[in-house]
C-alpha cells in the first residue's frame, strides 16, 4: 500500500523486556489518502505515528510517497510500519562512485 506522506521527525527511544533490548524507531507524519466517490476525489489527511525500520532512521524530514506493510503487534492486532519512503515531487538522490567523488 502507497500513501504520500509529509514526513517531520523520527524519533527513536530505547526499549528492554524480558531481558532483551532494542532501538524502536518511529516517524511522524501527515498522511494523505484519496479516493474516488461519486465520480469526484476525494482526499482525507491524518496524523500518524508508525513503526519505522533501523535502515530509514535518518530519512530527512520532506514529502514522500509511503510504502507501508502490515504486521501483528504484541497483542495480535493489526498494525501497519513504513516499509520504504519515495521522494516525492523531486528526483531522487543518485550516490557518486567514489571515483566521481574524488574527481
Amino acid at each position: 500500500m502507497k500513501f504520500k506522506a509529509q514526513l517531520f521527525v523520527v524519533n527513536s527511544s530505547d526499549w528492554e523486556f524480558e531481558g532483551r533490548k532494542g532501538t524502536k524507531h518511529e516517524a511522524q507524519m501527515l498522511i494523505t489518502s484519496s479516493r474516488e466517490e461519486e465520480g469526484k476525489q476525494v482526499e482525507h489527511t491524518f496524523v500518524a505515528r508508525l513503526k519505522i525500520g533501523e535502515h530509514l532512521k535518518d530519512t530527512p524530514p520532506g514529502e514522500y510517497l509511503t510504502e507501508l506493510r502490515p504486521f501483528a503487534d504484541s497483542k495480535g492486532n493489526l498494525d501497519f510500519a513504513v516499509a520504504a519512503f519515495i521522494p516525492y515531487g523531486r528526483p531522487a538522490a543518485n550516490a557518486k562512485s567514489g571515483a566521481a567523488v574524488a574527481a
